[in-house]
């Protein structure tokens, strides 16, 4: 267990190192984005806290109201046609 724990922090860098080893172009793109993907993570985390209230399964919750970032127009499963 304590080799397994060792390994993890000598091999996993942590946030800082890696972005240090970044380009400043994937830098700057990383440091624009930041807000926007932490605004997505409190969204869904706020909606399953809100779900995990419900007595209904998780199947039968229905979001509460689609976030404008996700591909509506593309099936479940399916990813997005970026050629257009």
């Amino acid at each position: 267990m304590g080799i397994a724990v060792l390994l993890r922090y000598t091999i996993v860098p942590d946030e800082d190192k890696m972005l240090r080893s970044m380009s400043t172009e994937i830098r700057a793109e990383y440091e624009r984005n930041k807000e926007k993907r932490r605004a997505q993570h409190d969204a869904i985390m706020s909606q399953m806290l809100e779900n995990a209230k419900s007595d209904k399964p998780i199947w039968d919750v229905s979001p509460s109201a689609p976030s404008a970032s996700s591909g509506s127009s593309t099936s479940p499963g399916t990813r997005p046609d970026k050629s257009t």
